[in-house]
């Protein structure tokens, strides 16, 4: 038996051969969209106080050049209340990194965004925080493990001296984790405001 393909209505094939188009991403709408997720996630947690940082990602290099005070407010990705302990460093993406494999080589990429929480904290004389959020996953806290003493977590996985926790595990942590002592509230200086 014979069947004639050519004139069959319901015979559909696909150009496998051909490239498709993949729909680019535009990374920084991405970046300021993860960014707002996160300082909507703090505010939430914390109260108010936290805001992206202007021009967050294109004025890295540019931080160098400012007064000291001014750096403090800028390191990071977003401005954090007067006394938070922590500087911010948020990605968003990154789907590429495959997290079963960091533990056997280790990830250039995730080291990259390591190093530049840490040179934020350097600079800035705060403790280093990297929040991270993959498509359509909860967002990973990467903590020195360090500034973790005495706190325990059911889930959690070392990467070099930092410990990689849950986002929404870390919130649950007391506020003098997060704030100075005698900060108990997040204080917001609004924007041309002088005492």
């Amino acid at each position: 038996m014979q069947y004639d393909f050519e004139n069959l209505d319901d015979f559909v094939t696909e150009d496998i051969l051909s490239k498709k188009k993949t729909k680019k991403v535009d990374g920084k709408k991405k970046g300021n969209r993860t960014e707002l997720d996160l300082t909507k996630v703090l505010n939430t947690r914390f109260g108010t106080g936290f805001s992206r940082t202007i021009s967050s990602g294109a004025i890295g290099t540019a931080k160098v050049h400012l007064p000291k005070h001014a750096q403090d407010v800028f390191s990071g990705d977003l401005i954090v209340p007067k006394g938070f302990k922590f500087v911010i460093e948020s990605k968003g993406g990154y789907d590429g990194i495959d997290m079963s494999s960091v533990f056997v080589r280790g990830n250039s990429e995730l080291d990259g965004f390591l190093d530049q929480v840490t040179r934020d904290s350097k600079r800035c004389q705060r403790k280093p925080l990297l929040c991270w959020k993959k498509t359509r996953k909860p967002w990973l806290a990467f903590v020195h493990s360090k500034d973790l003493a005495g706190h325990s977590f059911k889930y959690k996985l070392q990467y070099g001296k930092w410990t990689v926790v849950a986002l929404e595990h870390l919130l649950k942590l007391d506020d003098g984790f997060f704030l100075e002592s005698g900060d108990e509230q997040p204080e917001v200086e609004e924007a041309g405001t002088k005492d």
